[in-house]
This record gives C-alpha cells, structure tokens and sequence, in this order.
C-alpha cells in the first residue's frame, strides 16, 4: 500500500506569539495512513504502532507527529475529552520510553540499514519535534512537569556528535543537528527544519535567549546550504546520499517547509525555492526526468 498523493499537509500555524497554538505545519490530513492502516493500527489505548511479525512495535517520531495530529484535531473540538485522553496516553508512553543521556530526556533508536546506523542512535529530528509537543502539552494541560521535559530534551541540542549527540559546527563553521548522525554527516533537509522548530518553540514558551541564538545561527546556516538540496529539476534529501524526494515529499515536505520558512523570516530565499520545487511538481518535464533519474541516479553514484 502506498501512501496517498492526493492529500495536502500544508503550512499550519506559523506565529512568534507564546501561546503557541497549531503546529507550523497542518499533519492532520496524514490521518488517512493511520485510518488505512499503512503506518499500523491503534492499540486500546490510542497510541499508534506496527507489526513486525508478531510484534508490536512503537516508532517515536510516529507517536509524536500522530499526538500532534491529535492536537490539531482538538484545537476543532475543545471539549472533546476523548482527544485529550489519546494525548495524554501517547505522552505517558514517550515518558515512560525516554531514557536520560548526559542529563538529558532522550528517545534512542532501532538500527537503520539506511544510514548504517546501529541500535542506540538519537535523532535531533525526534528532539525537536517532541519539544514541540511537550510544549503544547504543557500549555493544554497547565502542568509544568511537560515544561521541565521541554528543558530536558532542548538541553540534548549542547551534546557534540563526538560526544553521542546530535550537535556539529561544519568546516564553515555553521551549526547543524543531525536527524541521522552520521559519519560523513548527511545533514537531512526537512530533519534539520523540524528541529529548528522545536528549538523556535522553546524560545517561544520560556524566552530562553540561548534558544534564540541557536534558532538565528540555524537560520543562518540554512540560508548558506539550501542550494545544496536543489537540483534543476527537483529537490534531493540530504548531502550524503543526495537521493532525489519522492512525489508525496516534494509535495508534502519541502515545499509547505519552504513556505513555513518564508513566513517565519520573510527571507525571499526560501520564497524562491518553494515556488521553484513547486513549479517542478507541476511539470510533467521535471516530473518525467525525476522517474528517469530514480533509476540511473544510484548507478551513476556507484561509478
């Protein structure tokens, strides 16, 4: 089953205001996956999960965008408890699955063949994106301990990739957090993004002034490195592998990204790549040269 390429997650709600409110990008019509069954089933508590085999198995980044789903959906019905219940189950699980790492909330992961990455591994994108959640958490709920995890988890962000972390300076001295730590870094596009936005939302919530330096010098570093992920034709993942996005990606990733970006910083750069990736989605030309690429692209690497 694949996913489904008619569906729209578009730019959500983009603000600078403390009460944080929806999230910077719209999830809500993904619920069509969970519905069909493709991302799995729901367990009778409402958290999200796959088989592999006969087991059940909880993947972190789903449970988290899925709770953010479920947000959006009660920012709709303000009184629906069944809603708050699901959030609240699919937070005690993520509490009762972190682990602490150099004094810090963490989510490690299973190993990925992709990146050759073993058991163990953290994602900055899981980081972010929870310190998003836990933050909203904490104002639905008015409960401070969601805010104190918030802290816990943005702490992660000082840890050095030497060090097990998800942080690295690069040769131009910008800063980076790896959605896949790697070694040659792959410094994966919309990873790098969602975890700017969690780093935003922390700013946001506590006036952290550190916080809003490191959203500054992300900002920064994705100004001077965006030309990177853009072929003339498409869009690419990461600068490791440089695969080419799938439709639904450049659809449903890059572009409402780009659109994200320009309306948090009115830069007309990413104005400029999201109506370029958008005009290549259009295209039956670049689309064309996309499904002949997927195919010679990884031979021409190997060689």
């Amino acid at each position: 089953m694949a996913v489904n390429n008619s569906i729209n997650l578009p730019k959500g709600n983009v603000s600078l205001d403390e009460f944080l409110g929806g999230y910077y990008q719209d999830f809500s019509q993904a619920i069509c996956h969970t519905e069909n069954g493709l991302f799995g089933e729901i367990d009778e508590k409402g958290i999200p999960f796959i088989y592999e085999g006969t087991k059940k198995n909880y993947s972190v980044v789903y449970i988290i965008q899925y709770c953010l789903i479920q947000y959006e959906f009660l920012l709709k019905d303000e009184s629906n408890e069944s809603i708050k219940d699901t959030i609240l189950n699919c937070l005690n699980w993520l509490d009762d699955n972190a682990v602490i790492s150099h004094g810090c909330k963490v989510w490690r992961s299973e190993k990925n063949t992709h990146y050759n990455l073993e058991k163990g591994w953290i994602s900055s994108m899981y980081q972010g994106q929870a310190i998003s959640l836990y933050l909203r958490a904490f104002q639905l709920f008015n409960n401070a301990k969601y805010l104190d995890n918030a802290k816990q988890i943005y702490d992660f962000f000082e840890v050095d990739y030497k060090d097990g972390g998800v942080k690295r300076i690069d040769e131009n001295g910008y800063l980076w957090f790896e959605e896949y730590p790697t070694d040659p870094p792959s410094y994966v596009l919309n990873g790098y993004i969602y975890t700017i936005f969690g780093i935003l939302d922390y700013y946001r919530v506590t006036k952290d002034e550190h916080a809003l330096i490191t959203y500054n010098k992300c900002i920064d570093t994705l100004k001077a490195n965006l030309h990177k992920y853009d072929v003339w034709y498409w869009s690419v993942y990461d600068q490791k592998k440089e695969e080419l996005v799938s439709y639904y990606y450049q659809k449903n990733v890059h572009i409402p990204l780009m659109e994200i970006m320009y309306a948090l910083t009115k830069d007309a750069l990413f104005d400029k790549y999201g109506k370029k990736w958008k005009k290549n989605l259009d295209s039956r030309l670049c689309r064309f040269v996309v499904f002949f690429m997927y195919r010679i692209k990884p031979r021409l690497k190997k060689q």
